[in-house]
Order: structure tokens, then C-alpha cells, then sequence
């Protein structure tokens, strides 16, 4: 019987850990779901913005494999070891620029969803936290700057 119960214990056990490590993260999809409440949007509206979400983060996924490209590029170029200033800041420049673009593209998309609200939509969404305007929860993190190759989708819709 002692042997069933040291058998039994660890696979409780590991059957909960599993359990709770599939939950999604805190607020995981709720923000979403409390703006679309509180903008009261209209079907055409939330038609609209999913196109622009999709299409925008098909975008997103090819600026982003374009940033992994680059750092993977400055990856083997450091590796190199004998690399010259001329080289490394082109490369530099090359990434600062791919995450300018990046940034600009999710700035219009933005804009985009914004211009397809009305008026007391417009100071609903004016009137949330700095989510929309710094990133997650208002906070543009040491991650998010550093790793622009990441999945993170940007903030919004």
C-alpha cells in the first residue's frame, strides 16, 4: 500500500502542475474583451478592426522575421571576430531602421483603428490607461525594446 501512495503522490502532483501551467497568463484576451464592451462597437466596426488586425499582424510577422534576419546577421558577424566599425554600425543602422519601421507600422495601425471609431468611442479610448500608447500595461520593458524579433503582436487590437 506505501509503494501505491509513493507511486500516486508525484503523479497528482505532476498532473496539477501541468493543469496549472496551461492556464493563460493573467488578463490574457480580457483587456480586449473589456475596450470591445466599452466602445459599444457596432458589427461593421468589429469587422473592420479584425481585418485590420489580421492584415496588420501578417505585416508584422515579416518585419519581424526581417529583424531576426538582421540579428542573426550580427550574430555571425560578431562571431566572425574580425569585423571593422564600418561594418558593424552599417549593420547597426540596418536594425535601427527595420525597428523604426516596425514601430511606425504599429503606430498606423493604430491610427487606422482609431480613425474607424466615433466621437465618444474616440474619448473611451483616449480615456484608458497608457496600454495603447507604451505598450503592455504601460510598460515598454527591457524585453520588448531589445527583442523587437519576438511574437509579441503589439499593443491594441
Amino acid at each position: 500500500m506505501k509503494s501505491l501512495t509513493k507511486l500516486l503522490i508525484p503523479i497528482v502532483l505532476f498532473v496539477f502542475a501541468i493543469g496549472i501551467s496551461a492556464q493563460p497568463g493573467p488578463g490574457t484576451g480580457k483587456r480586449k474583451a473589456m475596450i470591445h464592451e466599452k466602445l459599444n462597437l457596432t458589427p461593421e466596426q468589429e469587422k473592420k478592426i479584425e481585418d485590420l488586425r489580421t492584415s496588420h499582424q501578417k505585416k508584422m510577422i515579416d518585419l519581424r522575421a526581417d529583424m531576426a534576419k538582421l540579428h542573426l546577421e550580427k550574430k555571425e558577424l560578431l562571431n566572425k571576430g574580425n569585423y571593422d566599425r564600418k561594418a558593424f554600425l552599417a549593420l547597426e543602422d540596418k536594425i535601427m531602421k527595420q525597428r523604426n519601421t516596425i514601430e511606425t507600422s504599429m503606430a498606423n495601425h493604430r491610427m487606422d483603428v482609431y480613425e474607424l471609431l466615433d466621437a465618444n468611442q474616440k474619448v473611451i479610448w483616449n480615456d484608458r490607461p497608457a496600454f495603447n500608447r507604451m505598450g503592455k500595461a504601460g510598460k515598454m520593458g527591457r524585453g520588448m525594446r531589445r527583442n523587437m524579433d519576438c511574437t509579441n503582436m503589439g499593443p491594441g487590437f
